[in-house]
């Protein structure tokens, strides 16, 4: 019995691992008009056909989750991507082809964060 056990107990704690893994500060990339989540900044904007309008070129928020971020921490921020409880805007920077402007150079943010 014990030994039927031990695969099943290793499964499960290996999906509550993934689950965790899931929620930490990994991207993922949302449509324009969904709203970037509580914790989460615009770290770029990517053109994508057919995401979310089929046949169409879409415009694609690259979100970051910055819950599991330490004091600290600093990320590059489109302009106006929401600012997380306990982050400030440190600096601004300029960049070419990023945060949706293809081969032209743009202002982004540079956040940090202050308190957990």
């Amino acid at each position: 019995m014990m030994k039927h056990l031990i695969p099943v107990l290793f499964a499960a704690g290996a999906v509550l691992l993934a689950a965790a893994d899931e929620s930490r500060a990994q991207t993922q990339e949302i449509c324009p008009d969904r709203p970037v989540p509580p914790d989460w900044v615009v770290v770029d904007i990517l053109a994508r056909t057919g995401r979310c309008r089929p046949g169409h070129l879409d415009k694609m928020l690259k979100i970051q989750n910055t819950r599991m971020m330490q004091a600290g921490a600093a990320l590059r921020v489109c302009l106006g991507s929401p600012l997380p409880r306990g982050w400030v805007v440190t600096g601004k920077e300029r960049c070419a082809a990023c945060c949706g402007a293809a081969g032209q150079p743009v202002e982004r943010n540079i956040i940090k964060k202050i308190k957990n």
